[in-house]
């Protein structure tokens, strides 16, 4: 059996699939064949590949254009290799390539990852000045943890993986770049060989240079499609979100503030950003300010295309926190947090006539875990400290429209009355006790907890945090209640270990007062919410949601900039 077949997929991409297949003639090791699997090529590569003379076995198969996981997945089918080594079309290989594997697999690796270096033949463009950067940190933090593999690193521009692993695997995941779309076949396929604890190891002197020729429009393109594959690849292994869900971010204040809003504006606004950023690269300039414009614009498109692919995957909910619904006039430290019943209805009105959908906590903790859609503009209602007027006054407002909410007592004071505001010179307000809280819930509010005494949880050592969360957790569920599975942070103040103490206390989703949206993506244990007072108008409070994912600068001085009559 031969011992090595190298597997190359190839689309659009003649003249440099040639030249790298040529390039295997230098192999010192020359017991191998080569399968090019050409994904639906229409420029005469098959017949281009057919009419090399070479010194090793080649085949070609040829396929629709069904994306590079079904036609690795082909080139493996044909091959014949007890090991197959996959790698791209502009990867040219070094002399001693095979021979680097073979060691790594004798060694014990079931597969094995190499170097990627910028081919100094490479086009000097600002692309390839980033895909050369990029190999070299790439290359650099590989030695210096001493190859310690990450997801991001799971890469088939080259990786070679004995035959029987290879099928024990499945192959490639070829819904992952269905109908020709780029990337995360490779990262899933990686993911699945460490998970089942096979040994991955990146050798530094297999070396592949890549020959990076690529358009700038279509560079823009993959990145847009590898930002789609990671939230799919995030639904598909929930458990390495964290480690997959990984991409270039705003490293500067100023372009967040410049170019952050672009990630939710109209695609008519975008448009030109893009074409200016394209016209540029294609100059050939390489200076700070174009590397610097073109990159950011490539976050753009890369946060764009997260956004867009979690909206269809979950869709998104604005969650509104409301205090009291009670005209607090009287009182100059609680009065901002007051919404007269009056109001309340007026908001509501509002936000259905605008053609909102007012949704309930358990569609929301469904959107989180990609299980079930949102409907468009959904918002869910949220009502923190559990006051008298919950029932008394928003109650009938929600009923009378067929709205549900969600409540959060604070559990050492049901049936009391709120003494955080009132130790700092606040109102006395009542708390619904036990019965009340029995009765919202009976009639559609779903009570979640809003901790034992109202304190702010960041800081808190091990014992406090436990009695703060799931000592209110069992005092609530004493009550006759469900055991909750939300919590809201008192003041929206948290830190890593509350949220923990959160997780453990059976919550399901706990939520801050800070600005944004919820959707797949979102943190579970720091989900954002719109704070609703006595100051928002029902066009104040419009505003306010439909700019709730806007970067949060832009978004406070458009509402400073624009007061609106009560």
């Amino acid at each position: 059996m031969t011992r090595f077949s190298i597997v190359i997929p190839t689309y659009q991409r003649r003249q440099i699939v040639v030249r790298m297949v040529r390039a295997l003639e230098r192999q010192e090791l020359d017991d191998f064949e080569v399968v090019v699997a050409v994904d639906g090529s229409t420029d005469g590569t098959a017949a281009a590949l057919r009419d090399l003379s070479l010194s090793f076995p080649l085949k070609v198969v040829e396929q629709d254009n069904l994306g590079a996981g079904a036609a690795r997945n082909a080139g493996a089918a044909a091959a014949e290799g007890e090991i197959l080594l996959f790698i791209d079309d502009d990867m040219e290989a070094d002399p001693r390539l095979l021979l680097e594997h073979e060691r790594s697999h004798r060694e014990g690796a079931a597969v094995v990852l190499g170097d990627l270096p910028l081919h100094p033949d490479s086009p000097r463009t600002l692309i390839s000045w980033g895909v050369g950067l990029w190999a070299s940190d790439r290359r650099r933090r590989l030695l210096a943890t001493g190859g310690n593999i990450g997801m991001s690193d799971l890469l088939t521009g080259q990786i070679s993986v004995g035959r029987s692993t290879y099928e024990e695997m499945g192959g490639f995941d070829t819904e992952i770049t269905r109908e020709g779309l780029f990337g995360g076949e490779d990262t899933d396929f990686g993911y699945r060989v460490a998970r089942d604890g096979l040994r991955m190891v990146y050798n530094p002197k297999a070396i592949t240079y890549q020959y990076y020729d690529v358009e700038p429009a279509l560079y823009l393109k993959r990145v847009r499609e590898a930002a789609r594959s990671g939230q799919e690849l995030a639904l598909m292994h929930p458990e390495q979100r964290s480690r997959i869900d990984w991409g270039p971010v705003f490293k500067r204040r100023l372009d967040r503030w410049l170019f952050g809003p672009l990630v939710h504006a109209p695609e008519a606004l975008v448009r030109p950003v893009r074409g200016l950023a394209v016209l540029l690269a294609r100059t050939g300039r390489t200076g700070r300010r174009v590397r610097e414009f073109y990159f950011a614009v490539r976050t753009v498109e890369h946060l764009r295309a997260v956004r867009f692919t979690r909206l269809a995957i979950s869709g998104e909910a604005v969650v509104l926190a409301y205090h009291a619904i009670a005209d607090l006039r009287g009182d100059r430290l609680l009065a901002p947090y007051g919404v007269p019943a009056p109001l309340f209805g007026r908001q509501l009105d509002a936000l259905l006539a605008a053609g909102w959908s007012f949704v309930d906590l358990e569609a929301v903790v469904a959107a989180l875990g990609g299980e079930r859609p949102l409907p468009e503009k959904a918002v869910l209602l949220t009502f923190d400290d559990a006051y008298e007027d919950l029932r008394d006054a928003a109650l009938p407002e929600l009923e009378r429209r067929g709205i549900p909410a969600v409540a959060f007592a604070v559990a050492d004071r049901v049936g009391d009355t709120n003494s955080w505001d009132e130790a700092i010179g606040g109102a006395s307000i009542g708390l619904l006790d036990a019965e009340g809280l029995r009765e919202i819930a009976a009639r559609g509010v779903e009570v979640g907890s809003h901790g034992m005494t109202h304190t702010s949880l960041a800081g808190l050592g091990a014992e406090r945090l436990e009695q703060e969360v799931a000592g209110s957790a069992r005092r609530l569920e004493s009550m006759g209640l469900p055991r909750p599975r939300s919590f809201s942070f008192p003041y929206g103040e948290s830190d890593p270990e509350a949220e923990a103490a959160v997780e453990a206390a059976g919550c399901r989703v706990s939520f801050t007062v800070t600005p944004g949206l919820v959707g797949f993506g979102s943190d579970r244990h720091a989900l954002p919410r719109i704070q609703i007072g006595a100051a928002d108008t029902p066009r104040r409070l419009l505003l306010k949601v439909r700019t709730a994912g806007w970067s949060p600068r832009w978004r406070a001085r458009l509402l400073r900039w624009t007061r609106v009559e009560r």
